[in-house]
């Protein structure tokens, strides 16, 4: 009896606590944060099993955020990011696992998804 209260409890502090803006944020930094990092371990690490997953990874991720952009609010804010996923996404698919290692046009996509993600840190949903 006493768990039950207890989850009841905790679901409706969530649902007072968390909005769709907050949830929506977190899931974006997130991918950001994990692009981030497995765009890293394909230009910096030597483990082949490791890099494997880090670039089925790296596609999925950028496929979720392409996916996540709002092209209806008229901004080219939406349009220009697109392009900048697709820039890595298409670098992701022509340098593939052997050729990423060091690689000039990988390190500018990693560039460009850290600049992401710190620009996203630093905005807060209203």
């Amino acid at each position: 009896m006493n768990a039950s209260v207890a989850i009841n409890a905790y679901s409706t502090t969530k649902k007072q606590t968390i909005s769709p803006q907050d949830v929506g944020y977190k899931v974006i930094s997130s991918a950001l944060h994990k692009l981030d990092t497995n765009l890293s371990i394909l230009i910096f690490n030597q483990d082949s099993k490791e890099k494997v997953k880090a670039y089925e990874v790296s596609l999925l991720t950028i496929y979720f955020l392409q996916k996540s952009l709002d092209f209806n609010s008229g901004s080219d804010l939406a349009k220009n990011l697109f392009r900048l996923y697709e820039f890595c996404r298409i670098t992701l698919l022509d340098k593939g696992i052997s050729e990423s290692q060091n690689d000039p046009d990988l390190k500018k996509c990693h560039s460009f998804i850290s600049e992401i993600m710190e620009s996203w840190d630093t905005v807060k949903p209203q």
